[in-house]
């Protein structure tokens, strides 16, 4: 037996997800300080990075969610793994932006793949009434790496350059692809599943294949629906705090590292809170109740003139976005046949990356023509608007 067949299948995913998370910390935040904190053009830069970071997502998600519905995931998450190492020595090498945009594009498809792979292979390890649970631990422990990531990051680029930060990186993916390894040979998927994609040709039937598993399945749409404000909500804020971080504060990358450490002491909390909530509290008030909460702090983070104040800001934004983030994205897992699993991330995963491009291309104009300030004042209203209508929706599937 192998030293690795020692440990329990559910921790061998929970550290490969660590690992990959901590990789990807460091790659971002040390193009955002290349690109963003320290170049020219930082709007325009942003928004490329951010359209790179989500075209993938509604592209190539259904192809990657029928292929792991056929063949599994650990042999595809330990090649995406190896090849972000790859990619990663070639961001290392970076001296012009048709070298690092193409390089970066490769490194979020790759990273598409491993999301998708180990949000299927979940529900296959863990009984479905423990899905909540489990999540909220996988993600309480990847949180315990956001903390203080992103400040200790933001100072190991600040102090050694993005070369040895980029080494970091491209080791944190291979000791992630070394978990993978661990995992069962036999998480195969229902062969029915493999039988239907061979029957499968030409684009439409694999459309048709694609969107099976909402049809018929109410609560499914529901949660997806209810899903789209969620990611409306962060798509503006992962694009409209950086530039107001820039334009209005000016500070350096170590700083912003300290304000992301607030994000996720915020969501390390709301791991803890979800399960006790989810099972004392109605679902839907549970979501009222936070998205009235983030339209309150929209307003007030556009309001703030130091630093400090915003890092205490994100605690809540953390807890907030994390809470319904987990939540809704395990009832959909549980509301999904296991047949279907693939298909059904797959299609979330596509869905996020249209919401969040969506918002990020409206909120682009918006920062061009009116600034930070309205951006997140227009948001905190939709964000009060889907509380109000979340508590008067009384034919809600989240009771």
């Amino acid at each position: 037996m192998r030293w690795i067949d020692r440990f329990h299948p559910k921790y061998l995913i929970i550290s490969a997800d660590l690992l990959s998370d901590l990789g990807n910390q460091f790659v971002q935040l040390t193009l955002l300080d290349l690109l963003i904190f320290k170049g020219e053009s930082a709007l325009s830069n942003l928004v490329v990075l951010c359209v790179l970071e989500q075209a993938p997502s509604i592209f190539l998600s259904p192809f990657a969610g029928l292929w792991i519905d056929r063949t599994g995931g650990r042999k595809w998450l330990i090649i995406v793994n190896l090849s972000k190492c790859l990619l990663v020595g070639i961001l290392v090498f970076k001296s012009y932006l048709w070298v690092i945009f193409p390089a970066y594009l490769c490194f979020i498809i790759c990273s598409l793949f491993f999301n998708i792979g180990r949000l299927s292979l979940t529900p296959i390890l863990i009984p479905r009434d423990e899905l909540i649970s489990f999540n909220s631990l996988n993600e309480r422990v990847s949180l315990a790496g956001r903390i203080f990531g992103p400040w200790l990051i933001g100072c190991i680029v600040l102090k050694t350059g993005h070369g040895v930060a980029l080494g970091l990186a491209g080791l944190l993916f291979a000791l992630s692809a070394c978990s993978i390894y661990g995992l069962p040979k036999l998480l195969q998927p229902a062969q029915g599943a493999a039988n239907h994609l061979r029957q499968s040709k030409g684009l439409r039937p694999l459309l048709f294949k694609y969107t099976e598993p909402l049809r018929g399945n109410h609560n499914l749409k529901s949660y997806f629906i209810i899903f789209g404000f969620v990611l409306l909500g962060g798509g503006v804020l992962n694009i409209g705090l950086p530039i107001f971080f820039k334009t209005n504060l000016g500070r350096d990358i170590a700083d912003w590292g300290l304000i992301l450490s607030g994000f996720q002491a915020g969501s390390c909390l709301a791991t803890f809170l979800l399960p006790r909530c989810s099972s004392t509290f109605r679902h839907q008030t549970i979501l009222a109740f936070t998205f009235l909460i983030l339209g309150g702090a929209m307003a007030l983070l556009g309001q703030l003139t130091a630093y400090i104040q915003i890092a205490l800001l994100m605690i809540l934004f953390g807890c907030c976005f994390t809470l319904i983030h987990i939540f809704l994205e395990s009832l959909i897992q549980q509301n999904s046949p296991k047949t279907h699993i693939g298909k059904t991330i797959s299609l979330l995963s596509t869905y996020k990356g249209a919401c969040y491009l969506g918002t990020i291309l409206i909120s682009a104009f918006v920062l061009k023509i009116w600034g930070p300030q309205s951006l997140l004042l227009i948001c905190s209203l939709i964000m009060v608007s889907a509380s109000f209508a979340m508590s008067v929706n009384t034919k809600s599937p989240l009771q």
